[in-house]
C-alpha cells in the first residue's frame, strides 16, 4: 500500500549544523560549531506560523517577518499584494500571533529570535529551522515537536547531521533520495 503524505504534518525532517546566535549576521563565518538546530519541512496543508503558538511563552529578542495582505479566495482574479516588512515590535511570541490573528496576512519570511537564545527562521518554502543553545535543548525540543505531530518516537541518535528524512504514516522514517520530493 502506497503512504499517503498528505495526511502527515511533517513531511521531512533533518539535523544541521548552527552559528551562534551573534554569528548568524556575519557572512564570512562559517556554519561551524555543535548540531544545535534541526529543519521541519510542513505538509502543503498546514500553516507552519501556527506552530510557533508552542513557543508562546518565549520572549522575542529580535523579530524579521516579511508579510503581504491574504488575496480573496473565491476571485476570479488573483491580486498579488505587495509585501512589506514588519516594523512593530512585541514581547512575546503570544503578543505576536494575537497581532497576526487580528490582521487578514500571509507571512512570507519569519525569523525570531528569543532571549533565551533560541531562534526559529524560514529555511526553504514550507520549512521552519530550529536553532537551541546545545544538543540536549534540541533533543527535547525535537522530541516534542515529533509527539505533536502523531510521529512515534523516533532515535534522533540514529539520524545523521544534514541528511534529509521522510517520515511516513505508519511511523517509519526513511532516507530521502536527493532530487524527488
Amino acid at each position: 500500500m502506497k503512504d499517503s503524505q498528505e495526511y502527515i504534518l511533517f513531511k521531512t525532517i533533518a539535523l544541521r549544523y548552527s552559528p551562534w546566535i551573534a554569528d548568524m549576521d556575519d557572512p564570512n563565518k562559517l556554519q561551524k560549531g555543535t548540531h544545535r538546530s534541526f529543519t521541519v519541512k510542513f505538509n502543503n496543508n498546514f500553516d507552519r506560523i501556527s506552530m510557533l503558538i508552542h513557543f508562546k511563552h518565549l520572549s522575542i529578542h529580535n523579530l524579521t517577518l516579511h508579510y503581504r495582505k491574504k488575496s480573496a479566495k473565491n476571485r476570479k482574479s488573483k491580486k498579488v499584494y505587495p509585501q512589506h516588512k514588519m516594523n512593530l515590535s512585541f514581547e512575546n511570541t503570544l503578543e505576536l500571533l494575537t497581532y497576526l490573528s487580528s490582521k487578514n496576512y500571509e507571512v512570507d519570511w519569519i525569523e525570531i529570535r528569543f532571549k533565551n537564545g533560541w531562534a526559529i527562521k524560514n529555511a526553504f518554502l514550507n520549512e521552519l529551522e530550529f536553532i537551541t543553545n546545545n544538543m540536549q535543548e534540541r533533543n527535547l525540543l525535537f522530541e516534542k515537536l515529533i509527539s505533536l505531530s502523531g510521529q512515534g518516537p523516533i532515535d534522533i541518535n540514529s539520524l545523521e547531521i544534514n541528511k534529509t528524512y521522510s517520515l511516513c504514516t505508519d511511523g517509519e522514517v526513511k532516507l530521502k533520495p536527493l532530487f524527488l520530493n
